[in-house]
């Protein structure tokens, strides 16, 4: 793939009006939709609009209990939303959210015998709980990520014993009787 320096492209951004700059922000948010999504996401923080859209990208892949689970487009819905948006609490709302996913989908059809799909979910799990920490969302997480704690321990596999074991690392110890 052809790589462009920084100081190369700022050195042609510099020899640009403010017309001609205006000009190829517009082509390229045309041309590429996440660059759209960006600045959508820039001017209205708080609109809930593109985390839906990602979201259903996340949901899609656990509608049908059978076919193959596409951890990769998971993953990559996260990464992508996570370099558009600006919004804190809805990337880490999107990580939850896919851990949300996992847990109801194990809950709705039974345990699933693939071991890829818990480690998947308890690495988001993580990535999740990590990001909520390091931007200091606890309060606004916390009651959620305690809720999907306890509903994952009847989940094999030792899942709902990962789950507890990041929690407790992240937010702390739950007593017994918030597990029940």
């Amino acid at each position: 793939m052809l790589k462009l320096s920084n100081s190369t492209i700022k050195k042609h951004l510099k020899n640009l009006t403010r017309e001609e700059l205006e000009a190829e922000i517009l082509n390229m948010t045309k041309i590429y939709p996440i660059i759209q999504e960006h600045y959508f996401s820039i001017l209205f923080p708080d609109s809930e609009e593109v985390l839906d859209k990602y979201k259903k990208i996340i949901e899609k892949e656990f509608v049908h209990k059978g076919e193959i689970l596409r951890y990769q487009i998971m993953k990559q819905a996260i990464k992508d939303f996570s370099n558009v948006s600006t919004n804190k609490g809805q990337i880490a709302e999107l990580m939850i959210f896919t851990v949300e996913c996992g847990v109801d989908f194990t809950l709705s059809y039974g345990d699933i015998d693939d071991e890829k799909f818990y480690r998947t979910i308890s690495s988001i799990f993580e990535q999740a709980l990590k990001y909520i920490v390091d931007n200091q969302l606890e309060e606004e997480f916390v009651d959620l990520c305690n809720e999907l704690t306890r509903s994952s321990q009847s989940i094999g596999w030792g899942f709902g014993d990962g789950m507890m074991e990041l929690y407790s690392d992240y937010l702390g110890y739950l007593e017994e009787e918030d597990l029940e």
